[in-house]
């Protein structure tokens, strides 16, 4: 059988994954990384450089066909993914008038504010997911009100997959997935709405034609095959947001199972059908964004520091534990965790907050800190070790609860939350996470994430699959469960609630503290020391 080979892109917020996966031989072929910087202009403010996810992408595509690991002839079909929402204005031949706004800027404060007041109940008619000042609708205020010479010379609007999938091909199209974050998207008719793009004064000529991701958009043009070495015929799928692609590599198709992705931060996911207005139900501490099958929603709760909050502990506190781990030849994360089983459950009254770079879901404040509560002067690390994992642990509780809450369903009704990730590697963490939700946890052994699930959509666009739910049946590697203990989840519960109480008690702290600080620097800075 003469191979094929599938392409998988997907754009994160600081570089490009990339994979070539053999349909033959049923593996990956060779992995690329290539990053790129976040521009930040002003404070709240975070950009790219579309033409830096283009050089990146060209290198990525560089690296697989260099190993020769296969014949680029071999090469079927590619897809790409990204983070989203990023507002992207072009010129008609596709040159960017600007850098794109990122899902980190947060400069559209007060557009996000007015569209609520002025066209909440409108936009929530039509696309249930809450405004805020990330989402592209707000950018597109921001936009036309201070950069309105550029807007008058924009002919369409991309986010970061779609300014690629245009490179590729000269369409401008963009997937349901990430249309859904564009709120005059009507997610229950899947199409753009033009009575609420009227509303709002938007012409819906400057945004992509709508696709199924895994829609063929087209082909490579010349110019494309030629600075890419790839041939013409490759078949560029439309596409699909990060999250979609990577919930879709977990092969989460029904809803008694949740996904959950563990980094830096986390999210756990669960599909919501969007069939009927007065059916779906969701929850404004959550964000809503479209899933890779289009007639379902993902609700997400996203989380700022998981294993970032246990990195921390290492480069503050832990030199011997690095040293110790050399010695041994061993990960000092594995010692680390491995300190985390000699303390008690509930770390003897040590209740972590792990809001060291501010929170998302469900608090939604940039100036929430990290803390400490319940030390005393017999508190050793390891218990501040276990504290730690147990906090990043209970804010995702709180949000599978939320979730969960939102969809009228008890945690025995789900089957199983699907994990993948770094911190998916500590056994002990994720019995952790098991017991203080109260739900099994799968490991999803195959650790590429969101570039998998591209291929799985390049898969269904060239006809390797029938269907999206049978390539992702095929693609995924199921690794160990975990099983909750009853008695520890009531163990765990006591510091949970305190956790709960914290938040609580601490978020007006948390603004007035910052407020405090901005005003000592404006002091230093005006030469009052």
């Amino acid at each position: 059988m003469d191979d094929k080979i599938l392409m998988g892109f997907d754009f994160g917020t600081n570089g490009v994954k990339a994979l070539a996966y053999s349909v033959r031989m049923e593996k990956v072929m060779i992995t690329a990384y290539k990053s790129y910087p976040v521009i930040t202009p002003y404070k709240n403010q975070a950009e790219h450089d579309p033409k830096e996810w283009w050089s990146a992408f060209v290198w990525c595509v560089g690296k697989l066909l260099a190993e020769g690991a296969f014949q680029k002839e071999q090469v079927s079909a590619l897809c790409v993914s990204s983070h989203t929402p990023t507002l992207t204005p072009v010129k008609e031949d596709g040159e960017p008038l600007m850098n794109g706004m990122i899902w980190a800027d947060g400069r559209a404060v007060e557009e996000s504010l007015e569209l609520q007041r002025d066209y909440g109940k409108e936009i929530a008619s039509v696309n249930p997911a809450s405004i805020r000042p990330y989402h592209i609708v707000s950018k597109l205020f921001w936009f036309k009100k201070y950069k309105r010479e550029l807007y008058d010379r924009t002919a369409m609007f991309l986010d970061c997959s779609n300014y690629i999938t245009y490179r590729l091909t000269s369409r401008f199209t963009i997937d349901r997935s990430m249309a859904t974050n564009y709120h005059f998207y009507n997610i229950f008719e899947k199409k753009w709405d033009e009575r609420l793009a009227e509303k709002l004064q938007i012409d819906l000529r400057r945004f992509p034609k709508v696709c199924d991701c895994h829609e063929v958009i087209g082909h490579l043009t010349n110019e494309a095959a030629e600075e890419l070495g790839l041939p013409k015929q490759t078949m560029v799928a439309a596409g699909a947001s990060d999250t979609a692609v990577a919930t879709l590599s977990a092969g989460i198709f029904s809803r008694n199972q949740m996904a959950y992705s563990c980094g830096t931060g986390s999210s756990v996911v669960m599909l919501q059908e969007c069939g009927e207005r007065e059916q779906y139900k969701t929850d404004d501490r959550l964000i809503t964004i479209g899933y890779a099958d289009k007639d379902y929603m993902m609700n997400i709760g996203v989380m700022s520091n998981t294993g970032g909050a246990f990195k921390w502990m290492k480069e503050a506190v832990c030199d011997m534990e690095t040293l110790c781990a050399v010695t041994l030849h061993k990960d000092v994360f594995t010692v680390m965790s491995d300190y985390v089983t000699e303390a008690p459950i509930g770390a003897n009254g040590i209740v972590f907050l792990p809001y060291l770079a501010g929170e998302l879901s469900p608090i939604y404040n940039p100036n929430a800190r990290g803390v400490f509560f319940g030390l005393s002067g017999t508190s050793t690390k390891k218990e501040m070790l276990r504290a730690v994992m147990e906090g990043t642990c209970y804010a995702v509780r709180q949000n599978v609860d939320i979730v969960l809450d939102a969809q009228g369903m008890r945690p025995d009704e789900v089957r199983e939350i699907v994990a993948t990730g770094g911190p998916c590697k500590s056994s002990a963490w994720m019995q952790m996470l098991s017991d203080i939700l109260g739900i099994p946890v799968t490991i999803q052994e195959n650790t590429e994430g969101a570039a998998m699930g591209d291929v799985v959509v390049a898969g269904c666009a060239a006809g390797v699959f029938s269907s999206l739910k049978e390539g992702a049946e095929k693609m995924k590697t199921i690794g160990r469960t975990y099983l909750p203990d009853a008695h520890k989840q009531r163990q765990y519960e006591i510091n949970y609630q305190t956790f709960f109480e914290l938040q609580k008690c601490l978020l007006p702290c948390f603004d007035s503290h910052m407020q405090r600080q901005e005003s000592r620097e404006m002091r230093t800075e005006g030469g009052n020391v």
